[in-house]
């Protein structure tokens, strides 16, 4: 075993002589439990620390590649939403419907109704 000093704060040494009087064990020995404790709890905490910085970069390298295809997809997907959108208003109005715009926005808001419903299957 090695020997170390440390100082400690007039109330810190009144707690460990309490404590020593109560355990029967001497300072040196309550002390060094107590570093130990200390130095346990503190590396463990590191670890998981490392552990969690390691799991997270991991989960980052193997979920990057999915977020940027479903980004991808959600853009191809926007832009079909949109001509198809487009296509039908300027249908409605071919059709010499003359309030095309004003269906559109009806539709809209029945569709926007129909997405917010809770589907039986959720």
């Amino acid at each position: 075993m090695k020997k170390i000093t440390v100082k400690v704060s007039d109330e810190t040494y009144n707690l460990l002589i309490d404590l020593s009087a109560r355990r029967q064990e001497t300072v040196s020995s309550i002390v060094r439990k107590i570093l130990e404790k200390g130095l346990t709890q503190e590396a463990a905490e590191s670890g998981i620390d490392a552990v969690t910085e390691a799991v997270r970069k991991a989960m980052r390298d193997v979920l990057r590649p999915t977020e940027d295809r479903l980004a991808k997809l959600m853009a191809k997907a926007a832009v079909a939403a949109a001509t198809a959108m487009y296509m039908n208003v300027q249908t409605i109005a071919d059709l010499g419907k003359h309030n095309a715009v004003e269906i559109y926005n009806e539709a809209r808001v029945k569709a926007a109704a129909y997405l917010k419903e809770r589907d039986d299957n959720e």
